[in-house]
C-alpha cells in the first residue's frame, strides 16, 4: 500500500481532488507563455502584412501619378485654346 506523506507533492492532489498549488502555477505560466508567444507570433504576421501593404500602396500612388499625368497631357492636346 502506497502511503502518501504530508509534504509530498501528490498529497494534496490525492486527498482533495484538487490541484496543488505549484501545478497551478505552472499552468498559469504555461498559459501566459502560451499567449504571450502566440501575441508575438501575430504581431509579426501582422506587421509583415502591413509592411506588403505600404509598398503595394506606393506603387498604386505611383500608377495614379502617373495615369494623371498622361491624362491631363492628353486632355491638354484635345483642347489647343486652353491653358
Amino acid at each position: 500500500m502506497i502511503r502518501l506523506v504530508a509534504g509530498s507533492r501528490f498529497g494534496n492532489r490525492a486527498r482533495t481532488g484538487r490541484a496543488a498549488g505549484w501545478e497551478v502555477e505552472m499552468r498559469a505560466l504555461l498559459w501566459v507563455v502560451g499567449v504571450v508567444a502566440g501575441v508575438l507570433v501575430l504581431l509579426g504576421l501582422l506587421l509583415e502584412a502591413v509592411q506588403w501593404l505600404v509598398i503595394i500602396g506606393l506603387v498604386a500612388l505611383a500608377a495614379v501619378i502617373v495615369l494623371a499625368f498622361v491624362r491631363g497631357r492628353r486632355s491638354a492636346h484635345n483642347y489647343p485654346n486652353r491653358r
